[in-house]
């Protein structure tokens, strides 16, 4: 029923609304054992939290005497930025940073009510993959409006232009919102195919709430299959490339949403989709493996290029 930082933070509330209490009663509302609340306690305190115990058969716990969360006082635009700020920091990290998830769980401690569900619908719609500088970071209209929809499991009324020009309304289940490189997709089941699609939010030009229920598949992973989906998006191409190192190795540099990596006779065979061969040509010359070309001309091409400019500020 609860997620562990929903735990967390229904400690923080019934404490600072109640005073003390015991790791039973506690216990008991977040439906755990004693020794659970503890070790939520514990985490609390990491995080700054000053929480009295007072041992014994008949002890509990409090906030120290004095401490108060402040309000925060933000609106909707704000808080949104400052979840894609978490999002993008924790995404980006090659490791865990305990500060950052203090930093959001003290923030969605303390949000007002009118905001709570703006934050948890941008959360759990939210997926980064291989953002890139320039990347558009702050939701529109239309990605708030869909954020929504997610959280409530509601279906989208849209008006969409495929990149052929040719214009149709469609009802579709939204799965997520994914920000690939520098464009935001929107993973969906599309009642009009009768099948999932991935939809260019740039490319909705009107876009309403319905009232039509929907599930979203369990474990659906909305960054893996914008990746996948490009593949057969018109004006992506599907680069590969046989990186002379091992499987293990690789995986250690290329993140699992940039690109499909799998055990080639000569390393490892790496498959990614994108628009742009220049930018692929750069991210392979940063790797520092030796590689080789498989498919296609363009992003040989591309290396030509890459190669040429570094030669002519190497001589110049």
């Amino acid at each position: 029923m609860y997620h562990p930082t929903t735990r967390l933070l229904t400690i923080l509330e019934l404490l600072q609304a109640r005073g003390e209490m015991t790791g039973r009663e506690l216990a008991q509302i977040l439906e755990v054992e004693p020794r659970s609340v503890r070790r939520y306690v514990m985490m609390l305190r990491d995080m700054g939290i000053p929480i009295d115990a007072e041992r014994g058969k008949y002890g509990g716990y409090a906030l120290r005497p004095g401490f108060r969360l402040p309000p925060l006082m933000f609106n909707a635009d704000e808080i949104t930025a400052v979840v894609m700020g978490l999002t993008l920091a924790r995404d980006f990290s090659p490791t865990p940073i305990p500060a950052l998830e203090s930093a959001s769980a003290k923030i969605e401690r303390v949000l007002p009510a009118e905001l709570r569900p703006r934050v948890e619908a941008l959360r759990g719609a939210l997926a980064l993959s291989d953002v890139r500088p320039g990347a558009p970071l702050m939701p529109d209209a239309r990605m708030n409006l869909i954020t929504q929809a997610i959280h409530a499991g509601r279906c989208l009324d849209l008006t969409y232009t495929a990149s052929s020009g040719d214009e149709s309304r469609r009802t579709v289940a939204p799965y997520g919102l994914v920000l690939h490189g520098r464009t935001w997709y929107m993973p969906a089941y599309c009642h009009m195919r009768g099948d999932k699609r991935v939809f260019r939010v740039d490319r909705i030009r009107a876009v309403s709430l319905t009232e039509q229920p929907f599930e979203r598949p369990a474990a659906f992973d909305a960054a893996a299959f914008v990746v996948n989906g490009l593949a057969h998006m018109p004006g992506t191409h599907c680069f590969e490339v046989v990186l002379h190192a091992p499987l293990s190795t690789v995986r250690e540099y290329v993140a699992p949403d940039l690109a499909i990596l799998e055990a080639h006779t000569d390393g490892t065979r790496m498959c990614c989709y994108t628009d742009d061969p220049h930018w692929l040509a750069r991210y392979l010359a940063r790797l520092e493996m030796p590689f080789t070309v498989l498919e296609t001309e363009q992003l040989r091409a591309a290396l030509r290029v890459l190669a040429g400019d570094i030669l002519d500020n190497a001589n110049r």
